[in-house]
């Protein structure tokens, strides 16, 4: 059993299992938003269908994905299907938690992925394989504001949210979305937030956890 095999950072910044389906029915094509994009590789358009399955249907996510995960706990343990099971900080918690929380939240904006929000996410993916560490402070000095700023130009709201050892799309939203060990749930709150429309995504390994993922959001975003 590792005791840690998932770690979650968020940033925010304002400005001005196999697929299931409900009564036989498929989830909508024109939320697979990045399915011809040529810049993301499949795992990092699947992220983006993910992220708009919750986003447009809350509770259906919740009944077809998360409800089921309840029988994954045995205390403080964690096992979620195909992976070692981890220990959690918080337990069953605030995945019951998250399950409410969804049931009750409204359909929000589908996002579209935008290549200079992938290459922001690209540009601190990069950095930490070849050294090391984690969260959103790249051994440049460079913080996401700067990177999703060298690429383009964003207004209104942007965040970065980033997990070391997740290796599955599904898994990544959902381990974002239970938010263990996270008080203010500040990446539940990304993947919920209305005000975003674009979001990008980009993967790797990683030096110690094995596995990255990044990824950059905004309200309105324009690249360079």
């Amino acid at each position: 059993m590792q005791n840690i095999v998932l770690i979650i950072f968020s940033c925010l910044f304002w400005f001005g299992f196999p697929e299931k389906q409900t009564d036989g029915k498929p989830w909508p094509p024109e939320l697979n938003t990045a399915r011809d994009v040529i810049y993301l590789n499949e795992l990092q358009k699947e992220v983006i269908l993910e992220l708009n399955k919750v986003r447009s249907n809350p509770n259906r996510f919740a009944e077809e994905y998360m409800n089921e995960l309840r029988a994954a706990y045995d205390g403080k343990i964690f096992d979620y299907p195909g992976q070692d099971p981890v220990k959690t900080q918080e337990g069953i918690s605030p995945l019951n938690e998250c399950i409410q929380i969804l049931k009750k939240t409204g359909p929000l904006p589908i996002l579209n992925p935008s290549e200079g929000l992938s290459k922001a996410s690209a540009e601190l993916v990069a950095n930490q394989q070849a050294r090391g560490g984690i969260g959103h402070i790249a051994s440049t000095g460079s913080t996401p504001q700067k990177r999703i700023e060298k690429y383009g130009n964003w207004d209104i709201c942007s965040a970065e949210d980033i997990t070391y050892g997740s290796f599955e799309a599904r898994q990544i939203v959902i381990f974002l979305l239970i938010d263990d060990g996270v008080p203010d749930r500040a990446h539940r709150k990304n993947i919920l937030n209305p005000c975003f429309h674009f979001a990008g995504v980009a993967d790797g390994s990683h030096p110690t956890y094995q596995s990255m993922c990044v990824i950059d959001y905004a309200g309105d975003y324009k690249t360079k």
